[in-house]
């Protein structure tokens, strides 16, 4: 099994032979300069300029598996790929025509690998383990490690930041509102997150801040536009807030909220049920009525655990739902619940606004959030932790967790920092 990264690879580092180097047609060839990688749409290496034939050639070099990939991949019909100057392939199977029908000079891989380099790549490619450098991972580099951990952790964020400005441009760049969004979204977690994002698209911001040192009516409009103030209420507690929220809703025109049975309750713990997080969400929007400046303003680990620190109203540490009484009572946010927030909700925010305002220090704060979390427990970190890695905060289990789903499982070692540390070293790889 061949990829095209491998083929980046012999090129990027030379790693083929090169004396007597010829085109598929017999033609001499000769490189001056390799050319830049291109990370976007368009051939793979880009500015290269080899001679064939004796004539000098400037542009771009485009790999496949196979020549034909050409033709697969619609490059005929892409303007992009008409300075390609070479085309290097592992199996020559097919000639390439340009729109001019001239034959694009092809150079041949697969005889001019060196035979210990392509077996340590096939090692590691066709290995069945998960993890398919498991048994040589000790004797990779710690720096190589770490580094690439910080490669995948920061992809990962990224892409959970990538939603957040996905809304951001939604609500044309407000920052405020889209945090507070973000913020409401976070509290319904994975089961109930869609239903609250449709709660807090319905009840702006700037609603709230009207009453922002009234707890009490705050939590009647997150309770009534949530929808669960719409029934028979005998609770004096309840019907206290079902009558401010009837008169609030006509006062500022709220309209599309959430139906009641629209929330998910089923396989849901208690301590997780949209009521209880609507009442903690309220006693944090009473404690900080700007949420742009809550995320953006976090100092330290500490500091936001110490924010997230809020309590919910009387009745609802002994209710779960209205008119109906727990016999148990009901907790403020654990620390588990915090830290899952930090996560999946600080740390995104924090990263997307690096990027928009293209300041590397957020993103360091955000990532330095994450050490001060445990790691995760699940099959993939317990699986790491098997062959010698120390898995001790949220840093490692999630920059593992992407490494394991974007690279190990896909087999793509030949991208991977510490895969190309054991195909480029003789005698890593057992």
């Amino acid at each position: 099994m061949i990829q095209e990264a491998f083929l980046y690879f012999l090129w990027k580092y030379q790693y083929f032979n090169i004396k007597n180097l010829t085109t598929t047609s017999g033609e001499s060839v000769s490189v001056t300069s390799l050319g830049i990688r291109n990370g976007f749409a368009g051939p793979d290496f880009k500015e290269a300029r080899v001679t064939i034939d004796g004539i000098q050639w400037a542009g771009a070099v485009e790999m496949h598996v196979r020549s034909s990939d050409w033709f697969r991949h619609g490059h005929q019909n892409d303007l992009n790929y008409e300075n390609v100057v070479l085309h290097v392939v592992w199996e020559d199977d097919k000639a390439i025509l340009l729109a001019d029908d001239t034959v694009i000079p092809t150079i041949e891989m697969k005889d001019r690998v060196k035979p210990e380099v392509l077996r340590r790549y096939r090692y590691m490619v066709e290995s069945r383990s998960k993890i398919p450098c498991d048994e040589s991972l000790k004797k990779v580099k710690a720096i190589t490690r770490l580094s690439m951990v910080e490669r995948v952790l920061v992809a990962r964020v990224q892409e959970k930041a990538a939603v957040f400005t996905q809304l951001l441009e939604g609500n044309e760049h407000d920052w405020e509102e889209t945090a507070y969004q973000w913020l409401i979204k976070g509290f319904g977690f994975k089961t109930n997150a869609e239903n609250m994002l449709a709660l807090a698209a319905s009840l702006p911001l700037k609603v709230l801040q009207k009453h922002r040192n009234q707890a009490h009516q705050i939590e009647a409009l997150l309770f009534g536009q949530s929808g669960f103030l719409d029934v028979e209420i005998k609770d004096e507690y309840p019907a206290g807030l079902q009558k401010e929220y009837r008169f609030l809703k006509n006062k500022y025109g709220l309209k599309n909220k959430v139906h009641y049975n629209s929330w998910h309750f089923t396989k849901v713990r208690p301590g997780n049920y949209p009521t209880v997080r609507l009442a903690q969400l309220a006693g944090l929007l009473t404690k900080f009525p700007h949420i742009f400046s809550f995320f953006s303003e976090i100092s330290d680990f500490n500091t936001i655990m110490a924010d997230l620190e809020v309590k919910q109203s009387a009745y609802w540490t002994k209710h779960y739902a209205v008119d109906k009484s727990s016999k148990r009572q009901i907790g403020v946010l654990s620390r588990a619940t915090k830290e899952n927030l930090i996560i999946n909700t600080t740390v995104p925010f924090l990263t997307a606004f690096a990027k928009a305002r293209d300041n590397q220090a957020f993103l360091e704060k955000a990532l330095n959030l994450l050490t001060g979390i445990p790691a995760e427990r699940n099959h993939i970190t317990e699986l790491w932790q098997r062959h010698g890695w120390n898995v001790s905060s949220a840093f490692d289990s999630q920059g593992l967790i992407q490494l394991y789903n974007q690279y190990c499982t896909q087999k793509r070692c030949i991208e991977c920092s510490i895969g190309l540390e054991l195909i480029d070293k003789p005698n890593n790889l057992t």
